[in-house]
């Protein structure tokens, strides 16, 4: 049995964007993870009737944000189950606290692990990690800072605390890699990301690109200075004349997954991963848009 969910569908997450991704990793994987096995999920109480139906599913159904990780060590306790994979944000520990109580029951966790979860979901550990092996913006310590007009008068700026930090700006093109993270790294292809002032708002999944493999050798050495990173993980990227700059390490699946057609599926390549086979696959790619 595998325990599979998204953390936006099962606490009835109030923004739509957010909500959209999330069904969209979740759909995408669902669908994949039911031809191997039975999958056990958690769901909001509003979005249970759309997943009703679907066979070899079962549901565990979600009334209030704060029952999740109660019911998630219910279902690991009672529950024969194999394998474990959540989907959630890094934001506050979220998927730090929830991989922690996976990691405390005798299942194999198909994500990364908690310890790096730690680092690869703060920027300020991730460039500390990371700085002295790959080429990434320059980051300021997290502490307040004022930022203000260089001209300016009346006493006006902007103050932000110790939840923001300062990174330089690096221009150029917005790409991802997909990694599969085992005993080996594994990369899977190279995205080009749509982002505007309303973020992330799509992609291009496996394209083709004359500087590919450096790409791929850069984000693979950035991903080796994190001990436990595990499973699929995203390295953003951004290419300019200078050269290949790694932005961030996502511990965790994107979004790019929607547009990523893998044979063998994604699902199996975790679980082969989590069970240290070799592996061997094809990979296609499609162009995905988000409505925001």
């Amino acid at each position: 049995m595998i325990l599979f969910f998204e953390y936006a569908l099962a606490s009835g997450f109030e923004d739509k964007n957010i909500l959209k991704e999330g069904k969209m990793m979740f759909d995408t994987l669902l669908k994949q993870f039911l031809e191997i096995d039975k999958v056990i999920s958690l769901l909001y109480k509003d979005f249970v009737d759309n997943y009703i139906d679907f066979k070899n599913l079962e549901i565990v159904k979600i009334k209030k944000e704060n029952e999740i990780e109660n019911k998630l060590k219910s279902l690991l306790k009672s529950e024969n189950i194999d394998y474990a994979l959540v989907v959630a944000p890094e934001d506050e520990d979220i998927l730090y606290n929830l991989t922690k109580i996976i990691e405390s029951y005798p299942v194999k966790n198909l994500g990364c692990s908690s310890e790096a979860i730690k680092i690869a979901g703060n920027k300020y550990l991730t460039y500390l990690a990371i700085k002295d092996a790959v080429k990434t913006p320059k980051t300021f310590p997290p502490k307040k800072y004022v930022v203000k007009k260089i001209d300016s008068c009346g006493g006006k700026f902007n103050l932000f605390d110790e939840n923001f930090l300062i990174q330089e700006f690096i221009d150029g093109e917005n790409l991802s890699v997909s990694l599969i993270v085992g005993k080996k790294i594994h990369p899977l292809s190279l995205n080009r990301q749509y982002i505007d002032k309303r973020g992330f708002v799509g992609g291009e999944v496996n394209i083709n690109h004359k500087l590919k493999d450096k790409i791929f050798n850069e984000a693979i050495k950035a991903v080796k200075c994190i001990n436990g990173l595990n499973g699929y993980v995203g390295v953003d990227v951004i290419v300019n004349n200078d050269g290949i700059y790694i932005i961030e390490i996502n511990p965790r699946i994107t979004t790019t997954i929607y547009g990523l057609k893998t044979n063998p599926s994604l699902a199996e390549l975790l679980i082969k991963n989590a069970n240290n086979e070799e592996l061997k696959f094809k990979v296609k790619g499609e162009k995905f848009t988000i409505d925001k």
